[in-house]
């Protein structure tokens, strides 16, 4: 029963912020890469740009430099498919994303006796979604635009994923711990940075000339602001939501029950 109304949560509040986060991409992260990709080359080529296919999967592991473009290789026709194919990724990942979610709810009020689940727990652990997915990790690897030259992509996948990981663990701690044991959880989510994320040998970006490096770097500032504030939102209304279905969907003093006398 539990199960099946995390999934069925997920579910719902997946399709709310998929849809939330696909039209906040629409009109502020995809139009910057749409111009940034105006002058993205080839790593043979060092000044003629190259118009290449539009990146709509904004996640903070993206990075222009592990584009890999093949004339052979099928991707969605501007339009109607590539939105609805953004859309449908946008949607499958808040569904990832609401299942942690919504687990780790149910598993704080339904175990540790913590804050019922609601739309006002939903928006706290919104806010700790936003912290170890994105925010841990923009401070190894900020988001860049096409045609910034970035470390090896299995390296920053493997720091990314370790980072909000450990971030996770870390707040978990320093909520869960008595005050004795809390410098743990300090120390999970100081641990990556320490070790520090991986960096290119030689950083800057594919096009070497001047005006190109110039509206790059504008580019990639305004792609930050915009990362940041997409983000922001598309957790505090998986929180929001997660948290209201959830509490829906659930009967918690049952379950309470079921558990306490399991």
């Amino acid at each position: 029963m539990i199960f099946r109304n995390i999934i069925l949560g997920a579910l719902i509040t997946a399709v709310i912020a998929g849809l939330t986060l696909g039209g906040l991409q629409s009109f502020s992260t995809i139009p910057i890469i749409d111009s940034a990709e105006k002058y993205e080359v080839d790593k043979d080529q060092t000044t003629t740009p190259a118009i290449l296919d539009n990146e709509t999967n904004q996640q903070p592991l993206h990075t222009a430099s592990s584009h890999s473009h093949n004339h052979q290789e099928w991707s969605p026709k501007d339009g109607v498919e590539r939105v609805s194919f953004t859309l449908a990724a946008d949607i499958l990942i808040a569904f990832g994303h609401s299942v942690l979610l919504i687990s780790f709810m149910a598993l704080l009020y339904l175990k540790f006796g913590k804050p019922e689940i609601s739309w006002k727990s939903g928006l706290i652990m919104g806010l700790g979604g936003y912290l170890s997915f994105y925010i841990a990790t923009i401070l190894g690897l900020p988001p860049e635009v096409p045609g910034t030259i970035a470390a090896n992509l299995h390296d920053r996948q493997v720091w990314w994923t370790l980072t909000t990981i450990a971030t996770i663990l870390g707040l978990s701690t320093l909520y869960l711990a008595p005050g004795t044991l809390k410098f743990i959880g300090l120390a999970f989510i100081i641990l990556p940075h320490l070790i520090g994320a991986p960096q290119p040998q030689t950083p800057g970006y594919l096009n070497h000339d001047p005006a190109a490096i110039t509206a790059l770097q504008q580019l990639g500032h305004h792609f930050l602001l915009s990362t940041a504030w997409v983000n922001l939102l598309y957790w505090l209304v998986l929180g929001f939501f997660g948290g209201l279905v959830a509490n829906k969907l659930f009967s918690i003093k049952n379950q309470k029950t079921r558990l306490t006398h399991a």
